[in-house]
């Protein structure tokens, strides 16, 4: 009996410990977006608009990634642990996360520190050089302006 249970347990696939990309992302733009403790309809419509362009899904998928969000914020987030799903991708795809963290909070015209705080720890997280940290910073405050 011992032989088959260890049987079964050396089949049974292993769960994944990182979240998918496309998880990782929507978590990101949901903490930016509850960071100032307030969430605006724009800011909602912001989030969905930057997660399809993101993600590349369909706007079905965007919705259950932003309910599996929501599902999962009243957990605490370890930003390393949906950090570490994005790090390895291409520099260019980590900054257009980060672009888009930057354009989240900046949507209600107000950049708040906590938010700031979040997108900073998040540049770290993902390797993002300061230079390149402060530059998209000021793009996506120049195009919200626009």
């Amino acid at each position: 009996m011992l032989e088959q249970i260890k049987a079964w347990l050396d089949t049974t696939e292993p769960q994944p410990t990182t979240p998918c990309k496309e998880v990782a992302i929507s978590t990101l733009l949901g903490e930016v977006m509850l960071a100032d403790g307030h969430v605006s309809a724009n800011e909602r419509q912001l989030a969905e608009k930057l997660l399809a362009r993101l993600t590349k899904q369909t706007p079905e998928r965007v919705q259950e990634l932003i309910s599996h969000t929501k599902a999962q914020q009243t957990d605490a987030v370890s930003l390393f642990k949906y950090t570490s799903e994005l790090k390895n991708l291409p520099i260019g795809e980590r900054e257009d996360i980060l672009y888009a963290l930057w354009r989240l909070a900046f949507s209600d015209h107000t950049l708040d520190i906590e938010e700031e705080a979040l997108i900073r720890e998040v540049a770290e997280l993902l390797y993002i050089p300061h230079g390149r940290f402060t530059w998209l910073k000021a793009q996506a405050q120049e195009n919200n302006q626009t």
